[in-house]
């Protein structure tokens, strides 16, 4: 969505600064690959799932009462859901940056109309306060990490953009586990609708955003000891 920063070449670590554990570049690509390919299936098939509530009304009562709101919900989340894996795509930043930018004011606009919508629909969902709560703060957090993300593009701050687009994109697969949860929860586990739904509210985005928040903390953690690195690299060759 803005310009790449670029980083000047790291020098090599010695090999005894190498860890033995440590993956090869060509192990963490795939794995990389692996998961963002998996990540787009699961968010395409959703959305697919989403278009059927456009093509007739739902059978759920409640749902058909409320069925503007909740259209104008599916459509932000579907749209976010569909352009939100090419954000994390290197190849398309790399090739298409104009494209990738494009993407990305598109993907901001569908999470602002998907969070705002599923405000609405938070204040009246099932099950009363448990749900009202756990539905509407992801929803606001939906909303405000989405134009955190905005703000930090807009300041030049791409490292900070990148870091609220990884927990944004993490609240906006709440649409994903929900409908991975609530299955198990009723048909394997015979949880009762209200249970189930109760505890999906909150289960369908806290462990999604500690895993982002985890990222997040990662890429620091590395960077920063790649820093280190090339610090201490350069300090070696400076005594020569």
């Amino acid at each position: 969505m803005a310009h790449l920063t670029q980083f000047p070449q790291t020098l090599s670590a010695s090999p005894e600064r190498r860890s033995p554990q440590a993956k090869s570049p060509q192990a963490k690509s795939w794995i990389s690959s692996f998961l963002w390919w998996l990540m787009l299936l699961f968010s395409a098939t959703i959305a697919v799932y989403g278009a059927t509530y456009f093509l007739r009304m739902p059978d759920d009562r409640h749902f058909a009462r409320y069925i503007f709101p909740l259209r104008l919900h599916i459509a932000g989340g579907m749209g976010a859901l569909l352009a939100g894996p090419w954000q994390f795509s290197q190849k398309l930043r790399a090739r298409a940056l104009n494209l990738h930018r494009w993407m990305g004011r598109f993907y901001l606009l569908e999470v602002a109309l998907g969070s705002l919508a599923g405000l609405w629909m938070a204040t009246v969902s099932l099950e009363g306060l448990p749900t009202h709560f756990g539905f509407g703060i992801l929803a606001v957090l939906w909303f405000f990490t989405g134009l955190q993300a905005y703000r930090m593009v807009r300041l030049g701050n791409i490292a900070a953009h990148r870091q609220w687009m990884i927990r944004n994109f993490a609240l906006t697969l709440a649409a994903v586990t929900l409908r991975v949860y609530m299955p198990l929860m009723l048909a394997i586990l015979h949880w009762p609708f209200p249970r189930t739904y109760i505890t999906v509210s909150w289960l369908c985005w806290v462990p999604n955003l500690l895993v982002a928040e985890l990222m997040v903390r990662r890429r620091q953690q590395v960077l920063i000891k790649n820093t280190d690195t090339d610090i201490d690299a350069a300090r070696d060759n400076n005594k020569y």
